[in-house]
C-alpha cells in the first residue's frame, strides 16, 4: 500500500493548528470569493506524477465523453480521481471515488455510513441482471493553488476513510 505516514503526520499537524488562526483579509467579516474556474488549479499530469512518487500504481490519463480521470491501485484497493473545472489540463477541483461490490452490500449499510460519518458521501446501486449490489463512495476537493502537495491531507483522509468504508460494506474484513 502507499506509505502515507508523512501525509498522515502532516494531517495531524494541520488539525493541531490553533483555532484562532485566521485567513488574511477575512478577519473583518469579508467573505471569500467564490471559486469558479481552474485558476488556481493542479495539472492532471502533476497529480499523476505525485501519486506515483508516493508509491501508487497510477494509470495513464483516461478521457472519455468530456471526463478526465486516473485509476489508482494501492494494494488491494483500487480507486479513481476525477478532474473537474479544467482548462488546458489544469483543474480547479477533483473527486476521489471508489466502488465496492459484493452480495452483502445493502442500502442500510450505505445509509448508516452517511448518517454516522463525515467527508465521504456514499450511494447504493442495486445489482443488475443477477450482479452484486454496489456501494460507491466519493470525496470532493477544491483546489486552492497550483502546488500538488496540497493534496497530501485530502489524500491521507481519503485513504483512511475509504478503507473504513470498504470494511463497513463488507468488502474488507474487520481487523480484530
Amino acid at each position: 500500500m502507499i506509505r502515507f505516514a508523512t501525509l498522515a503526520a502532516a494531517a495531524a499537524l494541520a488539525f493541531a493548528a490553533p483555532a484562532s488562526a485566521q485567513t488574511p483579509g477575512l478577519a473583518t467579516g469579508q467573505t471569500a470569493p467564490a471559486q469558479t474556474a481552474a485558476d488556481p488549479g493542479v495539472s492532471v499530469e502533476a497529480v499523476r506524477a505525485w501519486l506515483t512518487s508516493k508509491g501508487g500504481t497510477v494509470s495513464a490519463v483516461n478521457r472519455e465523453e468530456g471526463e478526465t480521470w486516473l485509476n489508482v491501485t494501492d494494494g488491494p484497493l483500487s480507486w479513481v480521481i476525477f478532474f473537474y473545472s479544467c482548462q488546458a489540463d489544469v483543474c480547479g477541483d477533483i473527486q476521489y471515488a471508489a466502488s465496492f461490490s459484493n452480495p452483502g452490500v445493502t442500502q442500510a449499510m450505505v445509509n448508516d455510513w452517511n448518517r454516522e460519518r463525515r467527508f465521504l458521501k456514499a450511494f447504493f446501486a442495486p445489482g443488475e441482471a443477477g450482479g452484486d449490489p454496489t456501494a460507491v463512495v466519493q470525496y470532493d476537493v477544491l483546489i486552492h493553488s497550483a502546488d500538488v502537495e496540497q493534496l497530501a491531507d485530502p489524500t491521507a483522509l481519503w485513504l483512511d476513510l475509504v478503507g473504513a468504508f470498504g470494511t463497513t460494506v463488507g468488502y474488507f474484513q474487520a481487523s480484530e
